[in-house]
């Protein structure tokens, strides 16, 4: 294309609209020589693309414009801005990070390379690559937070043209844009960015969901606003009679907040009391509070509604008082009060860093917060290992609201809501969690399962020689508590492979009249070499998972003048004994669910360990198939353990037969972990019970106990086929 075709483009009426928008907005905080290196970035740009249009037929040039003005609008710095107008050039065009380098600065170069590297990766599938680009979008921000708002900048102008996608395209860039980059956006406090792509993206989703509450919100705007306008005046004149000079503004929920609302707390629109409010803003916190007493005066608060996000602020640093008030006819208003600077962070978030130039200004610690949340994010992921288990992980974390608890020393936790004691334990220190066997919620004896509530205070017992269990995994909200539960059960689980692995090939030497101690070290770095592992606790495991059969390897171990001597088959003289410390290496499937005292055979299995299995299960006759995977085994338990089985009975339906049975499994040392009904015929019902137990004498007793209520019909330990 010629220099006559680039001063084309630049006349183009679209680009010409965009870029004097741009410049409208830099003008007033941009001196001179910033606006010149502004307008080279442009024409540097709009060379680059010169080639490439939209979709529209516009120039391509009119997209990174845009972005750069969605951040002028957030007052953003000069590097910011110009690396968003070029954050193109180096994935669509000739450019090099080299020549943005040389051109304008390093700064510049750095940011446009790092939002290209989000996304130039290559991925075996979708799944795999909104994963990993998340994950690198992490790695970005931790770098420069500003990366990730150039990213969600380019996001939220996506999202304004998504109509000119095809369908499958909308719902897929909608449906990620709600579950990650929206969420971001609140983390980082871009509330304005993150309100119009949650819009967009719901209109692109749920188009009729979207159209019915936009409709509804009209037909209610006209009556309600013309309420509040006469609440605001009020107030207005009220906290003027109390010497506050205040802003006072009526302001509208989101389409997609109202939805969300509606959607997790199952209300009607007519339920919802927030979408219309009022914002009052004063020039001090001591001043929030003044105006509260004052509005407070005016309008009775309604019970159990108002927040203080004052002296406790969201995890992002947001900040502000919530109050829901009464105002005429009943109508139920909510007001927020904040400082005009806690206002500027609530809507601009982590982008008043750079509006406020002052080091010592108290913004900086929503950026502060904002490198925290990422600091922890990454330590997660290298814990976790597989980007596609972070990154689902992370959705959950991002997409959850939060309460505020307290450790007994009123240290103030934050947690996504629904946590339980184990987020609480976990989130004080790994090693807390790791060990937690019980707490106390304000004084109060609580199990480790216990959802948490805002304002509860929380004091967790630990003892050194417990440990996660593979069942807290269903406790858990936080990724964190996840994570750190997941690599503890990976390790535990590696040290009982080495223990039980050391127990198989001590059974399967003991054939030929050996144990593993009394092999030369010769015999096993030859054994080692042979089955290629670099060390014998790897040996070891490999039995364990059953990856390799002890019983060939124990023949491999022995000198090789005693191999040679052997020719009768592998006959283990001992049963393998479950004393109870082979921990997850043994497993008990739900096909037959052995207990206690039950007689079983073992299965070596290649995925699994050990598999332990009833005489009498129905899936042995496929498994004998292999013989040289068959385990004889018994118990020989040192403490109690709990088993999972499940008892089948018919019952008379009467009011309170449920408890009846319930009361005496719980009296007879059984604990039901959930039941159900399964079959109901007029005044009867069959019913399961799904229960841990320690062995078949207390499971005996249960039954008989039942058996004896005039109520059970019929009461018998489940088989399965």
């Amino acid at each position: 294309m010629t220099d006559t075709d680039v001063t084309a483009i630049l006349q183009h009426k679209a680009v010409v609209s965009a870029y004097q928008s741009l410049t409208n907005l830099t003008r007033t905080y941009l001196n001179q020589n910033e606006q010149d290196l502004l307008k080279k970035s442009f024409h540097y740009g709009a060379e680059a693309h010169k080639t490439q249009f939209r979709k529209s037929g516009e120039p391509y040039i009119t997209h990174p414009l845009t972005v750069a003005t969605i951040l002028a609008e957030l007052n953003f710095d000069i590097n910011t801005l110009c690396a968003a107008v070029l954050h193109d050039t180096i994935e669509d065009t000739e450019v090099s990070e080299n020549d943005l380098r040389k051109e304008f600065n390093k700064t510049v170069a750095y940011l446009v390379q790092a939002v290209t590297k989000l996304d130039k990766l290559k991925f075996r599938n979708l799944h795999e690559a909104q994963a990993e680009s998340f994950v690198k979008m992490l790695f970005a921000m931790a770098e420069d937070v500003r990366v990730i708002i150039i990213k969600l900048a380019d996001r939220l102008h996506n999202m304004r043209t998504i109509s000119a996608m095809s369908e499958s395209s909308r719902k897929r860039i909608a449906r990620e844009t709600l579950d990650v980059f929206a969420p971001i956006a609140e983390r980082l406090g871009l509330k304005k960015i993150q309100n119009e792509m949650q819009d967009h993206a719901f209109h692109a989703l749920l188009p009729n969901v979207a159209e019915k509450i936009e409709n509804n919100i009209n037909k209610l705007s006209g009556n309600r606003k013309e309420a509040i306008n006469k609440i605001r005046k009020k107030i207005v004149k009220a906290l003027l009679h109390s010497n506050l000079t205040a802003e006072v503004d009526g302001r509208q929920k989101s389409l997609y907040s109202v939805y969300n609302k509606q959607k997790t707390k199952d209300l009607s629109f007519d339920q919802i009391h927030d979408v219309f409010g009022i914002r009052v803003i004063v020039k001090s916190v001591q001043e929030c509070y003044i105006a509260l007493g004052v509005i407070h005066g005016l309008y009775a608060p309604r019970e159990n509604s108002f927040k203080d996000y004052i002296a406790v602020p969201k995890t992002n640093g947001y900040q502000s008082i919530h109050t829901l008030v009464t105002g005429p006819f009943g109508l139920a208003i909510e007001i927020q009060i904040r400082t005009v600077e806690m206002d500027v962070v609530c809507e601009s978030g982590v982008a008043a860093h750079w509006m406020y130039k002052s080091k010592d200004s108290d913004v900086n610690t929503r950026l502060t917060l904002a490198r925290n949340w990422l600091g922890g994010l990454l330590n997660i992921q290298k814990e976790t290992g597989s980007s596609i288990e972070f990154y689902e992980n992370m959705k959950r974390d991002l997409l959850t609201d939060e309460i505020y608890v307290f450790t007994p020393r009123g240290k103030i936790i934050q947690l996504p809501l629904n946590s339980t004691v184990l987020d609480f334990a976990f989130a004080i220190h790994s090693k807390v969690g790791k060990h937690a066997v019980s707490a106390k919620v304000n004084d109060k004896p609580a199990s480790l399962k216990q959802k948490l509530e805002t304002g509860q205070t929380v004091l967790i017992t630990t003892d050194q020689s417990a440990s996660p269990k593979a069942e807290w995994l269903q406790l858990v909200t936080t990724s964190k508590a996840r994570t750190a539960i997941r690599h503890a059960l990976k390790q535990i689980k590696q040290e009982d492979a080495v223990f039980v692995g050391h127990k198989m090939i001590d059974r399967a030497l003991d054939t030929y009249g050996y144990s593993f101690d009394s092999i030369d070290k010769r015999s096993i770095k030859r054994v080692l070499k042979y089955y290629k592992k670099d060390n014998m606790d790897e040996l070891l495991k490999s039995f364990a998972f059953g990856e390799l059969l002890p019983s060939i390897a124990a023949k491999k171990l022995l000198p090789l003048m005693k191999q040679r001597g052997i020719d009768k088959a592998y006959s283990p003289k001992e049963a393998f004994s479950i004393t109870g410390k082979e921990g997850s290496i043994i497993n008990y499937p739900h096909c037959c669910e052995p207990i206690v005292d039950d007689e079983i055979t073992g299965y070596l299995s290649p995925s699994k360990g050990i598999v332990v299995h009833r005489k009498n299960c129905a899936n042995l006759d496929e498994l004998e198939k292999h013989p040289e995977r068959m385990v004889v085994m018994n118990w020989d338990l040192e403490n109690d353990m709990m088993f999972q089985t499940t008892l089948q009975m018919d019952v008379i339906n009467k009011q309170g037969v449920l408890a009846k049975l319930a009361s005496v499994v719980a009296e007879n040392h059984g604990n039901i972990e959930r039941f159900e009904q399964v079959d109901r015929d007029g005044n009867y019902s069959g019913l399961e019970f799904h229960l841990s137990i320690a062995n078949t004498q207390k499971l005996d007793n249960i039954l008989y106990k039942l058996r004896q209520l005039p109520e059970v019909l019929k009461a018998s330990r489940k088989e399965f086929k």
